[in-house]
């Protein structure tokens, strides 16, 4: 058996042992509960957009005037993505309640059952993946344990499984629309405001 093999095997192990202690141990929650974006997330969607000014209007060698339609359209659709990963990472969200698990997506809240949830799985980089979506950035684990630091992704991914295995510890509420979150797309116009900002103070200082 391989050393990757056997590390595989022991994590396994010692995540099963985790969830089972925690499913000893907890009891259904009368709300909805709710995990979501901390500080590290937000000042990584900080430093999304602090870059996205540094490589936008001050690094054109052009006025806006002189945009062509093809210009245009490409500015557009970087706002565009650029409003979606700032909202993926300063918004994202994970509400579970009586009926699953809501998770906001570009356009909406998806809604996925709890016979479709799964297994949530904790992935090195602090993230948790559960019916294929992503769910966070975490504090890696591993980075965390080495600080003494709460292994958050690891606990999340925990709560979330034994969930959807024992129906008895699922929350008894159905989740509001305001808890279940928004939409990535409301972000949108936030890096639009910030990027003309930045063109008006460029053509300023022209």
């Amino acid at each position: 058996m391989s050393t990757s093999s056997s590390r595989r095997r022991i994590r396994a192990r010692e995540r099963r042992l985790r969830q089972a202690a925690l499913a000893a141990q907890a009891a259904p929650p009368d709300t909805p509960l709710t995990w979501g974006a901390g500080w590290g997330s937000r000042a990584l969607a900080l430093t999304w957009l602090v870059q996205q000014v540094l490589i936008g209007p001050f690094s054109y060698d052009r006025d806006v005037t002189q945009f062509t339609a093809v210009d245009w359209f490409f500015r557009i659709w970087a706002l565009a993505v650029s409003g979606w990963i700032l909202g993926r990472l300063a918004a994202w969200k994970v509400t579970a309640d009586r009926d699953g698990l809501w998770i906001p997506r570009l356009w909406g809240i998806q809604r996925i059952p709890w016979d479709r949830t799964g297994e949530a799985i904790c992935r090195k980089d602090g993230s948790v993946t559960v019916h294929n979506r992503t769910l966070g950035p975490f504090f890696p684990p591993t980075l965390a344990r080495r600080l003494r630091r709460p292994a958050t992704a690891e606990a999340v991914a925990d709560h979330l499984t034994i969930m959807a295995r024992h129906p008895h510890l699922r929350p008894t509420t159905a989740a509001s629309r305001s808890a279940r979150g928004l939409a990535y797309a409301a972000w949108t116009p936030l890096p639009l405001v910030v990027t003309t900002a930045a063109h008006l103070i460029r053509s300023w200082m022209a």
